[in-house]
C-alpha cells in the first residue's frame, strides 16, 4: 500500500496511461483527484476502479483553462487537506490535422494548438500543485514526455518539440523545488499501445510492419500503458524520495522510431 494516506492528482486519467496509473495508485490506497476534459472516459473509470482500496473523485477539467486549472487543485486542497502527487498523463496531436506533418507545412495555429496542449497544460497543473507542495514540505511531480522528443520519429514537429520542453520544464522544478522537499521526474514513453495509438498507428500496420517494428525492441515488444504506469507509480512513492531531475525512459531498450 505504497499511496495510503497520500493525495494524488492525475490529468488525463481518463484513458492510456493515465488510467492505468490511477488503476494502480487508487490500487495501493490513494486519495486520487482523476482529472480528464472527457466526461465519459471519467466514468468509465470510476467504474474500473469501484471498490478498491483507495478514493476516487472525477474532475472535469481542461487543462489548457488557468482557472479550470486552479479551481481544481484547489478544491482538492479544501477536500483531503493536500497535494502529495502530481502527475501530468495530458498529452498528443490533437490540433494537428496531420501528425506526420512535415516543418514547412504545419501552420502557427497548428503550432501553437499542439505546444499549448502538450506543454502549456502541464505547466499550469505545476504552477497550481508546487505552492501547496512547497507549503507542506513535500511531494512528487511526475511529467510524461516521450522518446520522440531527440527528432528521430517523423512525428509532427510541435508534438516533438512539446515533449522536449515537459524534461526543460520538469528539471527546472526539480532545481527550484528541491529545498522544499519536492521531488520532480519525467517518464519517456517509447510506443506504448493506448487505445489512441492503437487506432491511430499500430493497427494501420500490416502484421509483418508490427513484427518488424518489435525486432528492434531488445524485449521484443511495444510498451502497453501498465507498463509506464508501473514507472510513473515508483518515481511518484517513496522508494523514488532520493530521485529528482532524472528522465525514465520507458522503451524496452529501444528509442521509438515509428
Amino acid at each position: 500500500m505504497r499511496f495510503e494516506g497520500k493525495v494524488a492528482i492525475i490529468t488525463g486519467a481518463g484513458g492510456g496511461i493515465g488510467a492505468a496509473t490511477a488503476r494502480i495508485m487508487v490500487g495501493e490506497g490513494a486519495k486520487l483527484a482523476a482529472v480528464d476534459v472527457d466526461g465519459a472516459l471519467l466514468e468509465s473509470l470510476m467504474g474500473e476502479v469501484s471498490g478498491m482500496a483507495g478514493e476516487v473523485v472525477p474532475y472535469v477539467s481542461n487543462a489548457m483553462d488557468p482557472e479550470q486549472v486552479s479551481a481544481t487543485v484547489e478544491d482538492v486542497v479544501n477536500r483531503w487537506g493536500r497535494v502529495d502527487i502530481l502527475v501530468n498523463c495530458i498529452g498528443g496531436t490533437a490540433g494537428a490535422p496531420d501528425s506526420r506533418a512535415r516543418i514547412e507545412d504545419v501552420t502557427l495555429e497548428e503550432w501553437q494548438k499542439v505546444l499549448e496542449f502538450n506543454l502549456t497544460g502541464v505547466f499550469l497543473y505545476c504552477q497550481a500543485a508546487l505552492p501547496h507542495m512547497k507549503e507542506q514540505q513535500s511531494g512528487k511531480i511526475v511529467n510524461i514526455s516521450s522518446q520522440v522528443r531527440y527528432g528521430k520519429s517523423d512525428v509532427v514537429a510541435s508534438y516533438v518539440a512539446a515533449k522536449a520542453g515537459i524534461v526543460s520544464l520538469t528539471n527546472r522544478i526539480a532545481n527550484e523545488a528541491g529545498f522544499y522537499g519536492v521531488n520532480a521526474n519525467t517518464v519517456a514513453p517509447g510506443l506504448t499501445l493506448t487505445p489512441r495509438v492503437a487506432a491511430v498507428r499500430w493497427d494501420t500496420l500490416t502484421q509483418a510492419e508490427r513484427a518488424k517494428y518489435s525486432e528492434r525492441i531488445p524485449l521484443r515488444r511495444p510498451a502497453v500503458p501498465e507498463d509506464q504506469a508501473k514507472a510513473i507509480a515508483f518515481l511518484a512513492s517513496s522508494d523514488a524520495d532520493y530521485i529528482t531531475a532524472q528522465v525514465l525512459e520507458v522503451g524496452g531498450g529501444e528509442f521509438s522510431t515509428l
